[in-house]
């Protein structure tokens, strides 16, 4: 009797299913310019507010696991320092995953890095068109499974530009841009969009990037030539500079029109120059003015969090700060899918792909070819609301997708 009493006992334990393994911290490397002696330093502060908020917010965990962010300065500068941090990041700091790339150099270079080390990797901000598609040789960069991008990319800003404008009778359009790839794909993308309608290119110039160029000069050089209409693509300081001066050369008076990419009129360069920028048109998957619940929440949450060093008010989001929060959404949505697990790449890229929400913007989601987002798209302009300049929605031009394949 005792014996077939431990027999059963025996037979019971061996039935139960083993305890699941616990996770430890999923670590998160974010490579962004934050420091304030560091280029582009507005897009990298940004975006770490955005990530620190939405961490803290969720109780420093997603889909019950806890996160740890590990940041390191992007240097716009010298693409050998990012080499060493992200290797820092790898070797040193074991991070599970790779996210940021405010610039397309260091975008490119997070790219390989994931895709040798076989863990996700998401663009949160570089608008390189390569990143995502397939291209011959894999140059500049191509599309890889371990490769996601949260922004829209450089064609899903500027083409569907040039088609809105063309449509509305704004056929023949001077082009002004940075002498980089954001500039070139930006510019190449809105001749796209205006051949569409029978829009031209009517002339271009460009700007070395990040050179503290003489935009008064800059911006006689446009109102030297006959055609009103401009399109220009800059981001951070290089925008403020040219829609400064934009504003103090009279262009809107004069009958000059300004267009471009998002960045180009994001909040910053919006507070910066003041006035300057009424008027301007630019496209981008958001704007803080956009009435639904899930940006209400955001704009909110972002305000009550931080304040402007400058004028001791609480600080509004820009666009560098929603790309990042889209981000942090997708993850904690594919994180949910797969119960926190990351080890399982090929499931956590299955759940990456799957993803589907309403963020501050709309309706987000992965292209599951491309890994590029695809997201709502808005026409917006820049107007004078509550003693401040904002970029008022004018007109939804819908769910856009990347064209690259």
């Amino acid at each position: 009797m005792l014996l077939a009493l431990v027999v059963a006992l025996t037979g019971c334990t061996a039935s139960v299913a083993p305890a699941p393994v616990a996770l430890g911290p999923l670590k998160i490397g974010v490579l962004i310019p934050f420091t304030e002696s560091a280029i582009d330093s507005d897009i990298g502060a940004s975006q770490r507010r955005a990530a620190d908020l939405y961490l803290k917010l969720k109780g420093g965990a997603l889909a019950g696991r806890e996160v740890q962010l590990v940041y390191n300065d992007e240097s716009a500068l010298d693409p050998s320092v990012n080499t060493v941090r992200i290797k820092q990041f790898l070797e040193q700091d074991h991070v599970q995953m790779l996210l940021g790339g405010a610039g397309i150099p260091a975008a490119y270079l997070l790219r390989d890095a994931a895709e040798a080390a076989k863990i996700v990797y998401i663009d949160t901000n570089a608008s390189a068109n390569a990143l995502t598609r397939a291209n011959a040789g894999c140059r500049p960069s191509c599309k890889s499974t371990f490769v996601f991008r949260s922004a829209p990319s450089s064609w899903q800003m500027s083409e569907p530009l040039g088609e809105w404008v063309s449509k509305r009778g704004q056929r023949d359009y001077f082009v002004v841009s940075a002498d980089d790839a954001f500039g070139a794909e930006s510019a190449a993308a809105f001749g796209e969009g205006l051949a569409k309608n029978g829009g031209t290119v009517t002339g271009r110039t460009t700007v070395p990037a990040k050179s503290g160029a003489d935009w008064k000069k800059v911006v006689a050089s446009i109102k030297a030539q006959p055609t009103k209409n401009v399109f220009a693509a800059f981001v951070t300081d290089d925008a403020e500079g040219l829609v400064g001066a934009w504003g103090a050369a009279g262009m809107a008076v004069a009958g000059y029109k300004l267009a471009g990419p998002g960045h180009l009129a994001d909040f910053q360069v919006l507070k910066t120059t003041k006035r300057a920028a009424t008027g301007v048109t630019t496209t981008f998957p958001w704007s803080n003015e956009l009435d639904n619940a899930e940006n209400k929440r955001f704009v909110d949450e972002f305000k009550k969090a931080y304040t402007d060093d400058e004028t001791g008010q609480p600080l509004a989001p820009d666009g560098y700060a929603v790309e990042m929060w889209d981000t942090m959404q997708a993850l904690e949505a594919a994180l949910k899918t797969t119960k926190g697990d990351t080890a399982n790449t090929d499931a956590f890229i299955a759940a990456l792909e799957a993803v589907s929400f309403n963020g501050p913007g709309g309706a987000f989601a992965f292209d599951k070819s491309t890994h590029s987002a695809t997201q709502d798209l808005y026409v917006r302009e820049a107007r004078a609301s509550g003693g401040l300049l904002v970029n008022a929605t004018v007109d939804r031009l819908g769910s856009v997708k990347d064209s690259g394949q």
